[in-house]
């Protein structure tokens, strides 16, 4: 045999003895006395900043947003002038949409 052949088998035979010095034994999991790891706990509000409004409540904030998008013209300001400018058609051959009729829901997507 020649040497290549000698490292081979000396490789195969070293494997399983090289895998068994990995495997560490496990604990029975239904021993009640096995030894574990120790478990740390670390709160959710470890690092909780409380908020800089603390002298405005809840429903002045939700007055004050409600307002708000009263002055814009409600849903944030995308339906404000909705019925004054027309939709330029995306194809040249399609008539644009009429104001007030029926509306063909055929051609979505």
């Amino acid at each position: 045999m020649s040497s290549k052949q000698w490292l081979a088998v000396a490789a195969w035979v070293c494997v399983p003895l090289a895998a068994s010095a990995q495997q560490q034994t496990q604990p029975n999991p239904l021993d009640a006395n096995a030894p574990t790891a120790a478990v740390s706990y670390e709160s959710a509000f470890k690092n909780f900043r409380a908020s800089n409004d603390e002298g405005t409540t809840p429903d002045k904030l939700w007055r004050s947003a409600n307002d708000e998008m009263g002055k814009i013209g409600g849903h944030a300001g995308h339906m404000k002038d909705a019925g004054s400018t027309p939709v330029a058609p995306a194809n040249a051959n399609t008539p644009a949409p009429q104001q007030g009729g029926a509306v063909d829901h055929s051609k979505h997507h």
